[in-house]
């Protein structure tokens, strides 16, 4: 239960943890089997994974756990072919895992093959009524293909199903981000990052608490943090929305920050914006869209010198980036004061540049700002529920 509520919750170190000691007390048990299986995809842990698919079809061959456990493994590989064969296999050995078919629709997504996966998510729902998985994943996969009123439909179905799950409000923010409403998009993604941050603080203060506690010799532990069950009163008025930001130390979540800092810098809230890209340069330090993102805003604020920094480290990064080269160009010229330069500003740079920044197809195709730093399908990889 603890690392069910862990991975629920998005803290995938802490689930990973609890799994690996049940994986000592019992190596096969198929109940903990799943949690792991799907934590240690979202982590990206390839040879662990290999070891646990390799083990659970050994002893047992007829076992639709170990066949997902393959898929899974070919699925972090990035073999989608072969996920989706393994993943067919263990769906055919029990029709009603809903897990194997959520894991089944997300290969079919990571192909672009938007029916198959649609399909599989929608069998999902059908097995599992009561979750709100399916629904949400069904979401996201509108929202990668641009299908907007669609995917409102289902994100605002699952988050009627689970109010609490911060991954669900990160899918609304994008969904209000490419939908224009700016504020609202900030909204949603605040309140992505304000619930795993009190799920965050709330699992330290009880491990801490266990791990003081006169009790904890005899297995006694305090009743852990779950969405929608707050300890003692109500903390949701204790972060402010750069607490929020700040206190959020896991790289899972440094996409959705980014979200936040585009829909800050949509409204012209270029200070936000800032500690924003700058916060995710700290959670992951080689990212050239950051650096790019970080200068934009400087640039569009008026801090050229800032602005030509963050271009020169994108490109030190990513030397083939056009964005970072056009706007890197423009900024020398104008702080060099060759002649005016017109700031492009929302929707004033051509198609051809917003192609070439590699962005996703679905995003607006008339603005490189839109383009170049996409939300995607939330940017948030689509792990295994």
């Amino acid at each position: 239960l603890a690392a069910s509520r862990a991975y629920n919750a998005y803290n995938l170190s802490l689930a990973l943890h609890y799994c690996q000691v049940l994986y000592e007390m019992d190596p096969l048990s198929t109940d903990a089997a799943g949690i792991q299986i799907a934590t240690l995809t979202a982590l990206g842990h390839k040879r662990p994974l290999f070891r646990l698919a390799h083990a659970l079809v050994d002893s047992d061959p007829k076992s639709a756990t170990a066949w997902y456990a393959v898929g899974c493994y070919y699925y972090a590989c990035g073999r989608y072919d072969l996920a989706q064969q393994h993943f067919w296999r263990s769906t055919r050995l029990d029709r009603r895992n809903a897990n194997g078919w959520v894991a089944f629709g997300c290969a079919f997504a990571a192909c672009d093959e938007n029916d198959q996966a649609n399909a599989c998510f929608r069998t999902a729902q059908r097995l599992h009524s009561g979750s709100h998985y399916p629904m949400l994943y069904m979401g996201m996969e509108h929202l990668r293909t641009n299908n907007i009123p669609l995917a409102g439909h289902f994100l605002k179905s699952a988050r009627s199903m689970e109010k609490y799950d911060p991954l669900c409000c990160n899918e609304l923010g994008v969904w209000a981000y490419r939908s224009k409403d700016w504020k609202d998009a900030i909204r949603w993604f605040v309140l992505a990052l304000r619930l795993y941050v009190e799920a965050d603080v709330s699992e330290k203060a009880s491990l801490a608490w266990n791990s003081d506690s006169p009790m904890s010799e005899s297995k006694v532990t305090k009743p852990r943090f779950e969405f929608g069950q707050k300890q003692g009163r109500d903390t949701s008025a204790s972060y402010s929305d750069k607490d929020c930001v700040d206190f959020c130390l896991d790289a899972f979540w440094e996409p959705t920050i980014f979200n936040l800092g585009q829909s800050y810098r949509k409204l012209k809230r270029f200070q936000d914006a800032t500690q924003c890209f700058q916060k995710c340069l700290a959670l992951c330090p080689e990212k050239a869209m950051s650096f790019s993102a970080l200068g934009f805003t400087r640039h569009l604020a008026g801090d050229l010198d800032g602005a030509i920094e963050a271009y020169h480290q994108a490109l030190s990064r990513k030397p083939d980036d056009p964005f970072a080269t056009e706007m890197l160009n423009r900024a020398m010229m104008e702080s060099l004061d060759l002649g005016p330069m017109t700031i492009p500003g929302e929707g004033d740079i051509s198609v051809a540049l917003s192609m070439s920044m590699g962005a996703r197809q679905s995003l607006s195709q008339s603005s490189i700002d839109e383009s170049a730093f996409s939300l995607g399908d939330s940017d948030v990889d689509m792990s295994m529920a």
